[in-house]
């Protein structure tokens, strides 16, 4: 007898997993990966507290007052990669995972929010049962933007990424 109430347990559980799936509207059933454009999460990321170079600032002004002609050198020659680097993040397709660890913690968030198994810079190839969500203006969310600096990481996505070879040619300077 203990054998027929384990059974329709089980078959209890089977039906409501069965009715469940066949509720699901057709795209429930997909896997979905967050995709953002890396260009506007250099915008927002340079325009942010999380943004080290008004530190480094800081730092450089005083190494000028004291004449500490060893940390002026560092120092600029931080900022003059800094600056190259984030003109490659802001300008072409590449990683940006260094801007987005300040809050790595947040993008769980985002996920759970929109079903995510994944957020990624892009995807090469989609198989029929995946599907891609833009959640780049959430990201830029994240680092607080102000309203200027919004409407620059929205428009700086109409604009075709500058190949690799033109940025690494381009000074920091610039």
């Amino acid at each position: 007898m203990r054998f027929l109430p384990m059974l329709l347990t089980m078959f209890a559980m089977n039906l409501s997993f069965v009715s469940g799936v066949s509720g699901q509207e057709p795209d429930a059933a997909k896997i979905r990966i967050g995709t953002y454009d890396n260009r506007s999460i250099a915008v927002a990321y340079a325009a942010s507290p999380h943004n080290p170079v008004a530190e480094k600032m800081v730092e450089l002004d005083a190494a000028k007052k004291n004449g500490d002609e060893e940390a002026v050198k560092r120092l600029n020659a931080w900022g003059k990669k800094r600056q190259r680097l984030l003109h490659f993040q802001g300008f072409a397709h590449v990683p940006v995972g260094d801007l987005l660890a300040p809050v790595t913690d947040q993008l769980a968030d985002i996920a759970t929010k929109h079903s995510l198994v994944a957020i990624v810079r892009e995807c090469d190839y989609l198989r029929s049962d995946v599907e891609t969500i833009d959640v780049t203006e959430e990201l830029v969310e994240l680092f607080q933007p102000n309203e200027k600096i919004r409407n620059m990481a929205r428009k700086i996505r109409d604009a075709k990424p500058v190949e690799l070879t033109v940025l690494s040619e381009m000074s920091a300077d610039k």
